[in-house]
């Protein structure tokens, strides 16, 4: 880069030099002095502006990195795109707020739905509960009916073996003239006012008393030696149930009366009431032993029975 002369002047203090030859040369000038001289060396009217080149002004490196240009484009752009989110977040809160709304609609219309439904249910339910009562009260009085038929049919059935029962003693009295009174089923042995069956099975206490309620009898009730003779003369050497128990803790037969404890009837050591049997419980039902004396042994064992039977007549 060059700079222009043409308006240059030489100071006036600075003196002509010599062209003479022998003379000294000038004095070397001072650094002070040619810092004077430059700053001479403006040109009027265009203060500011330097012989050779200018130094750059300061900057700082943040100044330098984002000029304030750049800087002022960028926070526009913020700006924009701040506001451009702004302007969605209104659209999408209105949206959100119409299918919110719309929400609640179809929310309502929903429980209104369903409070019909439920009302309905709970009609049918009720409804369904008063024919369930009627149709119960109804089957109730059927049974009741049927219960009391049952009654009747049964008490006809008894009488009615009552009468075959004293037609057929009847008969009997007439061809023995009068010598005897009474008599029992076929298979059944008289004795008294009594008749005896023995069983040829062996069962647990409780189905040989089933089994004599069947045959409208009971298991053998013992009321007197003459009574406990006869019973052991008809089982022949075997043991037997006999219809005494204190399953309720105090002895009685089976009919519902009680036993005095009479320590003759009972075999050596008898009642013990034992446990040991590893059969659960204790001894409550009563055996008979073929010598006629008794022994308390647990129910579930299987012996022979006896049932006895009142004539009635």
């Amino acid at each position: 880069m060059t700079t222009s002369f043409d308006n240059f002047q030489v100071p006036p203090d600075i003196p002509p030099r010599s062209t003479s030859i022998d003379m000294d040369p000038p004095p070397e000038p001072s650094m002070a002095k040619e810092y004077e001289d430059l700053q001479s060396l403006d040109v009027p009217g265009k203060r500011g502006q330097h012989f050779g080149r200018a130094l750059p002004p300061f900057q700082s490196p943040w100044r330098r990195i984002c000029p304030t240009n750049r800087l002022v484009l960028v926070l526009m752009g913020f700006c924009f795109v701040l506001t451009l989110s702004v302007a969605l977040l209104g659209v999408q809160r209105a949206r959100f707020s119409g299918d919110q709304g719309a929400a609640k609609e179809a929310l309502k219309s929903l429980n209104l739905t369903v409070k019909a439904g439920l009302s309905s249910i709970q009609e049918k339910r009720n409804d369904t509960r008063t024919k369930l009562a009627a149709l119960e009260k109804m089957m109730n009085d059927q049974v009741s009916k049927m219960e009391k038929v049952k009654k009747q049919v049964e008490g006809q059935l008894d009488t009615l073996k009552q009468d075959s029962r004293a037609f057929r003693c009847e008969l009997v009295e007439m061809r023995s003239n009068g010598s005897k009174t009474g008599c029992c089923p076929k298979g059944w042995k008289n004795f008294e006012e009594s008749c005896y069956w023995m069983s040829q099975d062996a069962a647990s206490w409780n189905q040989a008393k089933l089994d004599c309620e069947k045959k409208e009898a009971h298991l053998v009730i013992i009321n007197s030696p003459q009574e406990k003779r006869f019973v052991s003369q008809r089982w022949r050497s075997v043991d037997i149930w006999i219809g005494l128990t204190d399953v309720t803790g105090v002895w009685k037969w089976v009919d519902g009366t009680s036993y005095m404890l009479q320590q003759e009837d009972w075999a050596e050591g008898q009642p013990d009431h034992w446990y040991g049997h590893g059969l659960g419980g204790g001894e409550d039902c009563v055996q008979a032993y073929s010598n006629g004396l008794w022994n308390d042994n647990h129910c579930s064992r299987r012996f022979s029975w006896m049932c006895e039977m009142e004539l009635g007549l």
